[in-house]
């Protein structure tokens, strides 16, 4: 609703353009040191402060009647919604261990992704018939509602203010040296990149393809729903399979039903491949959080979640430009094989990292009694 917000008032498209790229830049920028960021001051402490910084922000929106004074608060809003994010992932990371903390995080990825499937339709609902400003009061109120929500967080950590923290490069460093968090930020990479198809080329190509918009809307909600629902099963998933082998198998199917598309030619088909690929991204994660959750220490979370972050933004960056690029010289269906090529390689790349740390972990464990 921003992007309209400003052409409202008079942007171009190439100020669009700038200002929607500087938000997300600015995430990708922040991210850990946010997460860092969090974690000394605490979770519980940094979500709060965080979610009152998003019901300020939504008051600005309400209130922007200029582009550089929208533009303003677009960019502070994304500081704070990264705050809130961070420290929400960090602290449902704590729900538990084991399967407690794997049935907690299904119903935590499943509220979730119903708000990412709940909020455009309520946004678009409201400009429509009430217009920016109504958006922004609401954005403001549901920051206050997620607020007081935050009062029965049990988890309430007062964060590590008074230590010597490990050096940030120190600490990302040992991060990224244990295979399985590689795994877990190259398979993020690799379920944002897929997510920006989605949102961008997919709907292009099923457009100039022939397919109307109402299938297209059907093609992109089946997908949408698909990756909600998987979350439902995902504990007994989880418990059959095994943690890093289903996030290796959901990112293949995912790459292998983007990647062949273009040759699948009718609704029939699509619609089944659709529902396979928000099978795929729907498992990523809430397992990628476990993960998480598993190898990193109860005093780096945030950091761990800002890691995350960053590998999510470098794809969303990365994927229209190599994408578009691909499409400009060799086609827009052969961009989804050459895009498909692309992301298989680094899905193998991933497979091979958590299958490291499983066989270290399997190793490092004590022999049976």
């Amino acid at each position: 609703m921003v992007v309209l917000r400003l052409e409202q008032l008079g942007a171009s498209d190439a100020a669009i353009g700038l200002i929607i790229g500087a938000y997300s830049f600015s995430s990708f920028l922040l991210a850990v040191p946010s997460g860092r960021v969090v974690d000394r001051v605490g979770l519980w402490h940094a979500l709060q402060g965080s979610q009152v910084a998003m019901a300020v922000a939504g008051v600005g929106f309400a209130t922007a009647a200029h582009v550089a004074w929208l533009t303003a608060v677009l960019l502070a809003a994304g500081v704070a919604e990264l705050g809130v994010w961070l420290a929400l992932q960090a602290l449902a990371s704590h729900a538990g261990t084991g399967e407690r903390l794997r049935r907690r995080l299904a119903v935590f990825s499943f509220a979730w992704g119903a708000g990412l499937a709940v909020g455009p339709m309520v946004g678009s609902t409201l400009f429509d018939r009430a217009g920016f400003a109504a958006v922004g009061w609401v954005y403001a109120v549901g920051a206050l509602v997620g607020l007081v929500a935050s009062f029965w967080v049990p988890y309430r950590h007062g964060g590590h203010l008074g230590q010597e923290p490990v050096p940030l490069r120190q600490a990302v460093r040992s991060m990224w040296t244990q295979p399985v968090l590689r795994g877990v930020l190259l398979s993020s990479f690799v379920t944002l990149y897929i997510y920006g198809v989605r949102n961008s080329f997919y709907p292009l190509f099923l457009q100039r393809a022939g397919v109307s918009v109402p299938r297209i809307g059907l093609l992109l909600s089946i997908l949408g729903l698909a990756s909600l629902l998987i979350r439902l099963p995902l504990p007994l998933l989880l418990r059959r399979v095994g943690t890093e082998r289903l996030l290796v198998a959901a990112m293949w199917v995912s790459v292998a039903a983007m990647t062949v598309t273009p040759w699948l030619g009718t609704i029939w088909l699509w619609a089944p491949a659709a529902a396979v690929a928000g099978f795929g991204l729907g498992i990523n994660p809430p397992v990628t959080v476990e993960l998480m959750a598993r190898h990193t220490g109860l005093a780096e979370r945030g950091l761990a979640m800002g890691l995350r972050v960053t590998s999510n933004r470098l794809a969303q960056a990365i994927q229209p430009v190599v994408f578009g690029t691909v499409a400009a010289v060799v086609g827009l269906a052969s961009a989804f094989a050459v895009s498909g090529v692309f992301i298989a390689g680094i899905t193998g790349w991933a497979a091979r990292e958590t299958q490291r740390g499983r066989s270290r972990q399997v190793n490092a464990a004590p022999p049976d009694p």
